[in-house]
Order: C-alpha cells, then structure tokens, then sequence
C-alpha cells in the first residue's frame, strides 16, 4: 500500500502527510505511542519510545 498518510522508519520514526484526507485519522491512531519531534508544514515526525508503548499499554 502506497497511498497511506504514514510511512513508518526502521529507526521508529513515523511521517505524516499533513496535506492526506486521512492525516486526522491517522493522527490520532498513532497519538496514544507515537511523540511529535518535528511539525513543519507538509510532514510531520513522530518517534516511537519504548516509553511511549509502555504507556499506550
């Protein structure tokens, strides 16, 4: 699939086209273990913590 608002990294950093009609959704799926780094204007990074899915449990 390549038509997602998401592209998950192999070093745990998730971006998010701010721009995509699903952006809200997927927002807010990934708001409970994802933290927000960087939020500049088209893409946003976020980063999963061993932290962040330890309190997402």
């Amino acid at each position: 699939m390549t038509d997602g608002p998401l592209i998950v990294q192999s070093d745990k950093t998730v971006l998010l086209e701010v721009d995509h009609e699903q952006a809200g959704a997927a927002r807010a799926a990934i708001a409970p273990f994802a933290e927000l780094e960087r939020a500049p204007e088209y893409v946003h990074t976020y980063r999963i913590t061993p932290l962040a899915l330890w309190n997402a449990r």
